[in-house]
């Protein structure tokens, strides 16, 4: 489906019937559904209208949207705290590590934002290297679009 924000291009939602699984920014529909294949090779894939509504509400209402995450502990731990962060509000990968209770581990903090695959919903384009915007899974364009939004107070769904 053609994402509702202007600039951000096309996202693919896969989901259960009452759960979001993940949420991908693509270039190419076919290398998502490939990628997302490869690591869940037993599901059956189908196209429904349920998946355009969990977009929308994954731009509209992130916080309300139930996620079925998949990870290590330490990846869902990363996870759930990057959900408290609020719009608007970055924080470095030393900021989510300290407040996760481990305060040594920004790298290890580093590689779980980078495996998140909920776009949005969990937000890991709020986390920044200190000082500087680095490396977002679905390209820094979209990330200083996404942040931008946020700071504007413009909705992500109107221009």
């Amino acid at each position: 489906m053609k994402s509702p924000m202007d600039g951000i291009g096309d996202c693919v939602a896969f989901a259960t019937n009452t759960h979001l699984v993940a949420l991908y920014f693509v270039e190419n529909r076919f290398e998502a559904l490939s990628e997302f294949h490869k690591k869940w090779p037993k599901l059956k894939l189908q196209r429904t209208s349920e998946a355009e509504q969990f977009i929308m509400r994954a731009f509209e209402y992130p916080n309300e949207l139930p996620v079925l995450a998949v990870g290590t502990p330490f990846q869902l731990t990363v996870w759930e705290f990057l959900r408290s962060i609020p719009p608007s509000t970055t924080m470095t990968y030393g900021e989510v590590a300290k407040f996760i209770g481990r305060p040594r581990a920004a790298r290890a903090v580093g590689r779980a934002v980078g495996s998140n695959e909920i776009a949005v919903v969990i937000p890991c384009h709020r986390v920044v290297s200190q000082g500087k915007l680095t490396g977002y899974r679905w390209g820094l364009d979209r990330k200083k679009l996404l942040l931008a939004r946020e700071l504007s107070g413009k909705s992500i769904l109107t221009s």
